[in-house]
């Protein structure tokens, strides 16, 4: 009985180092667009209703790490490296990324969150990653723009206030 326990825990061991030595894991091209060609401009020229202060940027953060979720897979610092990035083939987005926030407008990153993404459209009419990174919309009664469903779980200037801790993060102004 007790080799039994010895094996079973051995094994839960091994098994669980190996998960979690994979750390995170890559993203796919972080730089490239996720919101499709016909809508970019308008993505692109949305700005947050309030302005990015230390307060909402702190109600973001308590957003992100509660009600809204974010930190299952985006882990809580944002990094990419949550619980939930172990069951994704494609790794979550790491919002300290610098380089990510100097491609990417505030808007696009709202326009993300509220709508899902189903890849990369930096090929006109066809993402490069059809199966998509995972994203669903989380912006509440609204409808996904391009067919995703998902639980939806914060209201626009939430939303907002996570996009600004978001970018906070990585170096990014709005």
């Amino acid at each position: 009985m007790r080799k039994a326990l010895y094996l079973s825990v051995s094994f839960i061991f091994a098994f669980a180092s190996g998960v979690f030595a994979q750390g995170i894991k890559p993203q796919h091209e972080p730089l490239k667009p996720r919101v499709p060609p016909d809508q970019i401009a308008a993505a692109k020229a949305m700005k947050p209703p309030f302005p990015m202060t230390p307060q909402n940027i702190a109600e973001g953060k308590a957003l992100f790490t509660g009600k809204a979720t974010c930190f299952v897979c985006h882990g809580n610092e944002g990094k990419g490296d949550g619980p939930g990035a172990i069951g994704t083939i494609v790794g979550p987005r790491n919002f300290t990324n610098p380089e990510f926030h100097k491609a990417k407008t505030c808007g696009e990153m709202f326009w993300v969150a509220s709508n899902g993404t189903k890849g990369d459209f930096s090929v006109k009419g066809k993402p490069s990653h059809k199966d998509g990174t995972g994203m669903v919309p989380y912006l509440i009664g609204h409808k996904s723009k391009i067919g995703l469903a998902g639980t939806p779980t914060v209201n626009k200037d939430e939303l907002w206030k996570i996009t600004l801790f978001e970018r906070s993060l990585g170096g990014g102004k709005c």
